[in-house]
């Protein structure tokens, strides 16, 4: 009875220190230029303890296997202030201002990033009372809208090395693509046709296909289609770019 109690108490305090903060907005479109190109987050700091926070943006870069392998991406915005601390129970605001090219064709992606970073010397000894610390981070997306807005997913079908299908979605537009409620039929030039399942179609299935990214999935070769020469691939999802 006492270590369940003990348990709970771990889990209460963990709790309580991951919900030490709040950022807000979660998701932004920014212009190339004017009045949209510059937005403010709100850091609320729900604790009862000051904490330390860091911004920082990110470049997004997604590999063909749907994996986020971000970049440094100081160089497109100027974060202001970048670095605080934010006495309990208050609240600061962050300018954003996107500085990269005023020309964008097709839309750029980032994360806009706040990390609670370890307090300064001096405030840890006046806290010198909290036995734990926990750092928690916010990564945000953030999104520099083109000049005009296409959205266009193409694929493409081959046999990969192993004799398996690699089925290939790849983003033409100028916008990302949300995969959400994805299908994907095979066609073979001899007439014969497959739809993928479910778990064929988790790999890509309701995944962020950003500019300029592909993604992919594999499967065996389906009996159906064993007797086509050529493959190809129709796809279509539920999702309309608003913003």
């Amino acid at each position: 009875m006492r270590r369940a109690l003990a348990s709970v108490l771990v889990l209460l305090f963990i709790s309580s220190a991951l919900m030490a903060y709040q950022l807000s907005p979660l998701n932004v479109t920014y212009a190339p230029t004017g009045a949209d190109s510059a937005k403010v987050y709100t850091i609320t700091n729900d604790s009862d303890s000051p904490i330390a926070i860091e911004v920082t943006a990110e470049q997004r870069i997604i590999d063909l296997d749907g994996n986020e392998v971000n970049q440094d991406g100081s160089a497109y915005f100027s974060i202001q202030p970048s670095r605080m601390i934010i006495p309990a129970d208050t609240t600061q605001l962050v300018r954003v201002q996107y500085r990269g090219p005023s020309t964008v064709t097709r839309e750029l992606s980032f994360r806009i990033v706040a990390e609670q970073i370890p307090m300064p010397r001096g405030a840890q000894e006046a806290e010198s009372g909290q036995m734990i610390s926990f750092l928690f981070v916010y990564s945000t997306s953030a999104y520099v809208k083109p000049s005009r807005i296409v959205e266009s997913v193409s694929t493409s079908v081959s046999r990969n090395d192993e004799g398996k299908l690699e089925v290939i979605l790849e983003n033409t537009g100028s916008v990302h693509q949300m995969l959400n409620s994805l299908s994907i039929t095979l066609h073979g030039d001899d007439g014969s046709s497959y739809v993928l399942t479910e778990d064929e179609l988790a790999p890509v299935s309701g995944k962020n296909l950003l500019t300029n990214s592909r993604l992919r999935t594999v499967i065996g070769i389906p009996a159906s289609l064993r007797g086509a020469s050529v493959i190809t691939a129709d796809v279509s999802y539920d999702f309309s770019y608003s913003n």
